[in-house]
């Protein structure tokens, strides 16, 4: 595993995403559970469900704390709400994907949710405080095998690992793969040449800017990540698409309005037309 040659994702060689039968309904595109948007953080979980619609998927739900539903309301009315603490077993429906992490905050709510999805079969996305209260509690949380995919930035990874972030800066590579050892699913370590390690992908991410570097943008692509994952792709294509992606569409938020002035929604924005550029036409 150590000796695995890392590889630079091309644009092109990346696979097409599945094409959306003519006949198709809301169904055929899984079902995203956004849990995140503690008080005060109702934004994040607004950006991370708009990003898994934006992405394909049928239906979102997001999943947050009563003072975040005003978020949801004045800028998605296609998702479902649910408040919490929410209990999850036997509330999901089969094929769910559940991002957690985006707004979550570090509360007793947040570590009781955070507990009880680590011992769900279903597939995950792990981000922000989710991955904070992942680094407190430990691996052995992670009691039901299940399709994983987890996306620290350095100061996030650090935790995990019991380490400064300086230490993951300097040794990304080594410090995805003991990442990987310790906690398995597939992994993206943020940052400049965000890097992608799974059971069988090791890739690097050429695309993205310094703009990037500002709240939001990381629960975009937890979003978008989710909602890939819930049309059905493998989790290493999902995180390598989906870190592509989001990278190019910051790339041309860029361009666009300048890397001073970015914001995560202007990745948003321009997510459709980079996701078409991998899109197949409706069979």
């Amino acid at each position: 595993m150590r000796n695995r040659e890392c590889m630079t994702f091309e644009w092109p060689s990346l696979p097409a995403l599945p094409a959306r039968p003519r006949n198709a309904h809301k169904g055929c595109f899984g079902h995203v559970h956004v849990v995140g948007g503690g008080p005060q953080m109702g934004g994040a979980l607004v950006l991370a469900s708009m990003a898994a619609y934006a992405a394909g998927a049928g239906l979102v739900t997001a999943v947050g704390h009563p003072d975040a539903r005003i978020y949801l309301a004045a800028t998605l009315p296609e998702a479902i709400w649910w408040d919490w603490p929410a209990r999850f077993s036997g509330r999901l429906p089969a094929g769910s994907v559940l991002a957690i992490g985006p707004g979550l905050g570090q509360g007793l709510a947040a570590h009781d949710m955070v507990q009880e999805i680590g011992q769900l079969p279903f597939t995950q996305v792990w981000d922000a405080d989710a991955l904070n209260i992942l680094a407190r509690l430990g691996p052995g949380i992670l009691q039901e095998p299940a399709v994983r995919v987890f996306t620290p930035h350095p100061g996030e990874a650090g935790r995990l690992l019991g380490v400064h972030a300086s230490v993951i800066q300097e040794d990304r590579a080594g410090a995805i793969q003991t990442l990987w050892e310790r906690y398995g699913g597939v992994w993206v370590l943020k940052g400049e040449g965000t890097l992608v390690l799974g059971d069988t992908l090791f890739g690097r991410c050429p695309s993205g800017n310094p703009g990037m570097a500002k709240g939001g943008t990381g629960d975009v692509l937890t979003g978008l990540l989710a909602g890939l994952l819930a049309l059905g792709l493998e989790a290493g294509a999902a995180a390598a698409i989906g870190v592509c992606c989001h990278a190019r569409a910051g790339d041309l938020a860029g361009q666009e309005r300048g890397v001073n002035s970015l914001l995560a929604g202007d990745i948003l924005d321009r997510l459709p037309k980079i996701l078409q550029e991998k899109s197949q036409h409706c069979q």
